[in-house]
């Protein structure tokens, strides 16, 4: 008896389950993980996310504006997001998921963090994550990454190599994939903040998550509907849920977005040609040489891409090169990347998310905007995280079709559906 009662107690519990997500742009894939969270952990269940805002993960900018995305987050179902502010949005996989983590973890509400993940199996994904914590993992990480023989490996590849080094491959060799990576760095991350936050994934459906191009499936790649709006929105219109096209449409009318980093390019190349190596202090990941490559193809090239196209190599990604142009332009230090978030703010809600956030406001030390008028109110330390995420929002709105303001970010309230 005491069983059921503590069985049936669980059950009638409403979970509130998380999600990292960047949405850049909603589609069809994002609203299907919503809907299957609800099918596993029940109807009631309280979803929360932490968003990138309007620089992203692979160091890119965002193509829309992070308050919109979040107001297509909630029209699809989330109850509430909360900004991963820059630096942190467009820092390397450890980076990113360890400040995702720390915001999550000190909101004290949530139950089960959820992502998508090639693999789909919780348990392998926890047991690789645990091996990868241990001292031999990380010694042979070190030696490999410090050897000269693999100087010019990519991290995926020294990754597979050191596990394979450690414990052997006991599954697929292209394991190391990108959603993987990040499933493993969200895991690594609630064991090294002790959270009683549990992991919950998702196998990923459709289209690959590198897919350039629109393919014969309901779940096309985020990837393939950015290059897809490069020609027209009714490219992407069939692949996203209807609850948000009319918001889609109407900022796409407006002239809002698609937002296009190479309006950048002269402001880039003129900051790399005037500075050389020894000007720039300590700007993050910048080492081994990567910043005087940088700036040598600054002289030879007139945009980004082609920037970062003279500039890559098997070592030096793609994503690594566009992360350290975003790094020099803005100033980010090894220190800004390396400290967790002391602040948030929400960007969009609806009345369950404001039944959290009064939940999460009286358990949490986490300082939390509602606004972004109330920046003046943070403590120092969040302050000085805000202004710099403040900065690089007011460059971000030069990247529109269309002009808006500079303070645009700075003056927008969330988004509130009735």
């Amino acid at each position: 008896a005491h069983n059921t009662l503590k069985y049936f107690q669980e059950v009638l519990i409403v979970k509130t389950v998380a999600i990292i997500c960047e949405y850049n742009p909603f589609h069809n894939g994002h609203e299907y993980q919503i809907k299957k969270i609800r099918e596993e952990f029940g109807e009631d269940t309280r979803i929360v996310a932490v968003m990138s805002g309007n620089y992203t993960q692979r160091g890119e900018i965002a193509i829309m504006d992070k308050f919109t995305r979040a107001k297509c987050a909630v029209l699809a179902g989330v109850n509430l997001v909360f900004e991963l502010p820059f630096p942190y949005s467009i820092s390397s996989a450890e980076h990113f998921a360890r400040s995702a983590i720390k915001i999550i973890d000190s909101l004290g509400t949530v139950d089960y963090l959820s992502f998508g993940s090639e693999c789909g199996d919780i348990k392998l994904l926890s047991d690789i994550a645990d091996k990868m914590l241990s001292k031999a993992y990380n010694d042979r990480i070190r030696h490999l990454v410090n050897s000269e023989e693999f100087s010019s490996f990519g991290y995926p590849k020294i990754t597979e190599m050191a596990y394979s080094d450690v414990y052997g491959l006991d599954f697929t060799k292209d394991f190391f994939s990108p959603n993987n990576i990040l499933a493993l760095e969200y895991i690594k991350a609630l064991i090294a903040f002790n959270s009683k936050i549990k992991p919950h994934t998702l196998k990923r459906v459709g289209a690959a998550f590198s897919e350039k191009d629109l393919t014969d499936t309901k779940f096309q790649s985020a990837t393939a509907l950015r290059h897809a709006l490069e020609i027209n929105i009714d490219k992407i219109i069939d692949y996203i849920p209807i609850t948000v096209k009319d918001t889609v449409v109407d900022e796409y009318n407006k002239g809002y977005f698609p937002c296009n980093a190479e309006k950048l390019s002269s402001a880039i190349l003129t900051k790399f040609r005037l500075n050389s190596s020894s000007a720039i202090g300590e700007i993050h990941d910048t080492d081994d040489g990567l910043y005087n490559r940088i700036r040598n193809a600054s002289f030879d090239t007139d945009s980004i891409i082609s920037l970062t196209e003279h500039v890559c190599t098997k070592k030096y990604t793609t994503a690594r090169i566009r992360r350290s142009i975003w790094y020099t332009l803005f100033g980010v230090t090894s220190s800004d990347v390396k400290s967790l978030p002391k602040y948030t703010q929400i960007l969009a809600m609806d009345s369950v998310g404001t039944a959290i956030l009064k939940e999460i406001k009286k358990m949490t030390e986490l300082e939390i905007l509602t606004k972004p008028s109330a920046t003046s109110t943070l403590s120092d330390a969040a302050l000085k995280q805000k202004l710099l995420s403040d900065k690089a929002d007011s460059v971000f709105q030069l990247t529109k079709p269309q002009f808006v303001s500079g303070n645009k970010s700075l003056t927008s309230t969330p988004f509130v559906s009735k």
